[in-house]
């Protein structure tokens, strides 16, 4: 992973794709730049189901940790709830329910004193910045040169994204990579490493929100992997002697290339999205937007800060262009380790330095359209 800031350094696709903007911000009137919070876009897309069920846990937890004080709280955090994965029109059930994964741990969610002065607003961002469980997918690449097919996973998720069997509940989930729930432990570990680096930063003057933007960046760095990584699974898949299933194509062997491809590119869409997403958040803080990449700012700058509008205006330019906008092509992610600086610490860098910290990486490649399975909007 870098561990130097961008130099970010223009190159004649960069200008091409300025200029192009520039014409768009001007055409729409210059666009004011709209505020972003990331527990509404986090909700945005979801099935009714998971957004009621969100909303019930949410109306209890907020509340309580309002009032200040010590204590743990004893009531559900989890969402769990039926096999519709997304509102998108054309979406398709599958075998295994899906959850959400809060973006925090659950031991800090449930520690009250943590989270003394938050506002309203803020508390119900917390809680509800969370990923679709069956979004989180991750390449684990061979233990030894020459290991046997089947005696290690080269693809796994958190539980219950990848299955070995096409059945329901938590039964077959293939979970390797992600961690015991211990700091430190596995892709959830070094998440939680990250956070936990932003979150005791006492010099950060909104440490809140520091605390739910590393919660996504680093859900983007650790919990899934870009199509760049996720590709270098498919041989190993490819010779496993018994199916693989995952929850966002269903009772699709992914052993066939055409499902396995199917899976990058659901996998591709929502981690891209995140990116986008939490990118605009950022832009809309004076202290954080000098992070924001070149290329997502770029965009964002032409649609009002809005991720989604900006994220399509993209993928139109990336397809359809004689002259598209750069791709961040990175096999590995292209962040830095985001447990060794809290947020405040990088924006103060970069905006004493000029040079971006790398919290944050540029636009990948997307697919020519939205998959099937993918978040609604």
């Amino acid at each position: 992973m870098p561990s130097h800031p961008a130099k970010d350094k223009p190159t004649p696709k960069h200008l091409h794709m300025q200029a192009r903007n520039a014409r768009r911000f001007k055409g729409a009137g210059k666009p004011s730049l709209q505020k972003q919070q990331l527990g509404k876009l986090a909700r945005r897309g979801l099935t009714p189901a998971l957004r009621t069920e969100l909303k019930q846990l949410r109306g209890s937890w907020v509340p309580w940790v309002r009032q200040g004080g010590g204590g743990q709280y004893t009531r559900k955090i989890r969402v769990r709830t039926d096999t519709a994965l997304t509102s998108r029109a054309g979406g398709a059930q599958s075998f295994v329910g899906i959850g959400l994964d809060e973006h925090l741990a659950t031991r800090l969610l449930k520690a009250r004193a943590l989270w003394s002065g938050i506002s309203k607003r803020k508390a119900r961002n917390v809680f509800d910045n969370r990923s679709r469980t069956a979004d989180l997918v991750w390449y684990n690449p061979p233990p030894n040169q020459g290991a046997a097919p089947g005696s290690w996973q080269p693809i796994a998720g958190h539980t219950p994204s990848i299955k070995s069997a096409a059945v329901g509940g938590t039964k077959s989930a293939i979970t390797e990579g992600h961690g015991n729930g211990r700091p430190g432990s596995g892709r959830d570990g070094a998440r939680e490493l990250a956070v936990e680096r932003t979150r005791q930063d006492t010099n950060s003057p909104r440490p809140f929100s520091d605390t739910l933007v590393m919660g996504t960046l680093a859900t983007i760095k650790h919990m899934s992997d870009p199509s760049t990584r996720l590709k270098l699974a498919r041989p190993h898949v490819k010779t496993l002697p018994t199916p693989r299933y995952a929850a966002l194509t269903g009772n699709k062997d992914l052993r066939k290339k055409k499902h396995f491809k199917n899976l990058v590119a659901h996998v591709q869409e929502e981690r891209e999205r995140k990116k986008w997403e939490v990118g605009s958040v950022m832009r809309g803080d004076k202290r954080l937007k000098g992070m924001v990449p070149p290329v997502i700012r770029s965009y964002l700058k032409a649609n009002a800060n809005r991720p989604l509008a900006a994220m399509e205006a993209f993928r139109k330019d990336v397809h359809n262009k004689a002259v598209p906008p750069p791709v961040n092509t990175s096999v590995e992610s292209d962040t830095r380790n985001l447990a060794t600086k809290s947020l405040h610490q990088m924006a103060t860098k970069t905006n004493t330095s000029g040079r971006r910290q790398r919290s944050l990486s540029d636009a990948r490649m997307l697919p020519v359209a939205p998959p099937q399975n993918s978040r609604g909007h």
